[in-house]
């Protein structure tokens, strides 16, 4: 805040309630909220960042990676405006749901076992839409990635993994490792340098 940013906390939908792709879209339309009334907010609407840790860092990573939704013949006003972010900032995301150490919270989310463990096309398709390393492209939004090395929970590679995908896909992307970090190391940053 003493920087100058301007802090929006998102509420969204949440498993096992509420399955993929409910949290996406709830995240995108509080981005569309945000830049519909960023006068009042006095932001510009043109400099809007995600930034997320672990399940938070996945969605994070989605706003900057899906393409805009948009919709200018909306009746809803907020609809009409983009739900791109022009930056992520990305800790201990799962970024390749498929291949997540610990699937039991993709299973909650996406309300499907990964293919991996029985085939299953429907389930590839799902996993596929909602892992950022699948949908990364040129035009993805600048990303920041910060993983532990040490995390039990979100493997290390997950951030290997993201940061190859928006390498291939031509996407500016920077990985920061932290070593000995676990899955908590954002509660102990000051012993992180």
């Amino acid at each position: 805040l003493e920087a100058g940013y301007t802090l929006f906390v998102v509420n969204h939908r949440a498993a096992p309630r509420f399955r993929y792709p409910a949290a996406v879209e709830d995240v995108q339309r509080a981005v569309r909220f945000v830049r519909y009334h960023a006068a009042e907010y006095r932001i510009d609407p043109d400099r809007i960042g995600a930034v997320g840790y672990s399940s938070g860092g996945h969605l994070a990573l989605l706003l900057g990676v899906l393409p805009d939704t948009a919709d200018p013949s909306d009746i809803d006003p907020v609809d009409r405006m983009s739900s791109r972010v022009q930056g992520v900032v990305a800790s201990a995301a799962p970024a390749d749901l498929e291949n997540q150490e610990d699937d039991m919270p993709m299973v909650s989310f996406l309300g499907m076992p990964p293919a991996s463990r029985r085939p299953d096309p429907v389930a590839a398709e799902v996993y596929q839409s909602a892992s950022p390393v699948a949908r990364v492209s040129r035009t993805s939004a600048p990303l920041l990635l910060i993983y532990g090395d040490a995390d039990e929970i979100v493997r290390f590679s997950q951030g290997v993994s993201m940061l190859a995908a928006a390498e291939e896909a031509g996407a500016p992307a920077r990985l920061i490792r932290v070593p000995g970090g676990d899955h908590r190391f954002g509660a102990s940053v000051g012993s992180h340098p």
